[in-house]
């Protein structure tokens, strides 16, 4: 039997965070940059948010990338997540950002 490739060309995760006293998913990723501009982000993060619509226990999805990350915005934006507006985020530790707040409406 013939063995697929595979790559390790990045990441995407999901966990639960209290945002603005409501609890909701935060989701990141990254590719690395050789990789980058192939829509591997948007592919990662569109399964992702398959799994994740059929398991969830909170309403909303967010992201939270630098205001400067188009690329990550634009895989927002690509999904349907919706621009709810800038803000001050913390990431990592210790260090403030300042960052869009998308959003996705999970249920």
């Amino acid at each position: 039997m013939i063995q697929p490739l595979q790559l390790k060309v990045g990441s995407v995760g999901y966990w639960e965070k209290v945002w603005r006293n409501e609890t909701i998913y935060e989701m990141g990723w990254n590719v690395l940059p050789e990789y980058q501009g192939n829509g591997i982000a948007t592919l990662a993060v569109e399964k992702a948010m398959a799994v994740l619509k059929r398991n969830s226990k909170h309403h909303f999805l967010h992201a939270f990338p630098s205001t400067h990350n188009f690329a990550s915005s634009a895989v927002c934006r690509n999904l349907h997540f919706s621009l709810i507006g800038q803000c001050d985020f913390e990431y990592p530790r210790g260090r403030w950002m300042k960052s869009n707040n998308w959003r996705y409406k999970l249920k």
